[in-house]
């Protein structure tokens, strides 16, 4: 299968950068193996999480010196990315697409471009909180006219524009950039990344259904992802099998209530259970390192395995193979 957001990148970088004090990572390293294998996945979009200093440490308990430079940390991220390969822990031809999510440190038309030159595809604009583009879903506010113009150039490059964590007034802000693109003649790619439905599942995070049916409108991609945090709000009260279930209500609601194409369902992990704070750890509905097996057995019992194929390999592949 192929996980469309998973943010490798970040362990990696941090493991890197604070070894010492990120001990769990090296225990998190020898999963890789098992997690990246033409058994499990195959490959997906990547990302380096990277987002200002008070959401790092809420995040992730950690502050870096070069966070603000952003090119370099993104390179870095690749080329320990490109040692993990040369150590067999990832295999070489694994389908990657590079990610940034949050780009807060992004300045400038001249910066987006020297990331695109290093390999950076596809760019979640906001995180939490406001910053110069828009403002993530915790605080108000639309795109600004900065982030307008961000994400203009980000199209002309050819790169993929993620709504996931945009708060209401900025991910339909986005999607009007998009749709003038469009009109203009232009091919632009919108997703979703991991982002599930609220009406199942009544997070911030997750969209509503006029916000899945613009997101269809415009062509977008939809990727539903397996954290258990946000499919539903009883996860401890329940089976594991009706947990597994209720992941199936959020393809069910896109594919038949709203509509989406079977070529625009994708899915994701957007795993954290490698954090060592085990408040940001969802209960398992799909262990990551067995996940491809669980699920396509699931999937295949209740949709056939034409459409299981689409959604967990083929649709994905294709995607990247466009943006690449």
């Amino acid at each position: 299968m192929y996980d469309m957001h998973y943010d490798l990148l970040t362990i990696l970088i941090f493991h890197l950068k604070r070894h010492q004090s990120f001990d769990y990572l090296a225990e998190y390293l020898e999963i890789l193996p098992k997690i990246y294998s033409p058994k499990n996945i195959l490959g997906g979009i990547i990302n380096l999480y990277f987002a200002p200093e008070k959401e790092m440490l809420e995040e992730l308990d950690i502050s870096l010196k070069e966070m603000q430079n952003i090119v370099t940390m993104f390179s870095k991220s690749l080329l320990f990315l490109e040692n993990m390969k040369i150590l067999g822990l990832i295999p070489e031809n694994t389908d990657f697409l590079y990610g940034i999510e949050g780009c807060d440190y992004i300045q400038g038309e001249q910066t987006l471009i020297q990331l695109y030159n290093l390999g950076l595809r596809a760019i979640t604009p906001v995180y939490k909180y406001k910053n110069q583009f828009g403002s993530g879903y915790l605080e108000e506010g639309g795109l600004s006219s900065v982030g307008e113009k961000f994400l203009k150039k980000a199209i002309d490059l050819g790169m993929i524009i993620d709504v996931s964590h945009a708060n209401e007034e900025t991910f339909y802000d986005i999607l009007k950039v998009v749709v003038g693109a469009q009109q203009e003649g232009k091919r632009p790619t919108v997703i979703a990344s991991h982002s599930n439905v609220r009406e199942l599942c009544d997070r911030k995070r997750n969209l509503t259904q006029d916000q899945l049916i613009a997101l269809k409108n415009a062509r977008g991609y939809i990727s539903l992802f397996t954290n258990g945090n946000f499919v539903s709000l009883d996860n401890e009260e329940i089976s594991y099998e009706k947990r597994q279930q209720n992941f199936l209500k959020h393809i069910d609601y896109v594919k038949e209530r709203i509509g989406f194409s079977e070529d625009k369902i994708l899915l994701a992990t957007d795993d954290m259970n490698f954090h060592p704070d085990s408040s940001y750890h969802h209960l398992e509905f799909f262990p990551i390192d067995k996940i491809k097996i669980q699920l396509e057995n699931l999937l295949i019992s209740r949709y056939g395995e034409e459409f299981t194929k689409k959604i967990m390999t083929e649709n994905a592949k294709k995607l990247i193979k466009s943006i690449k």
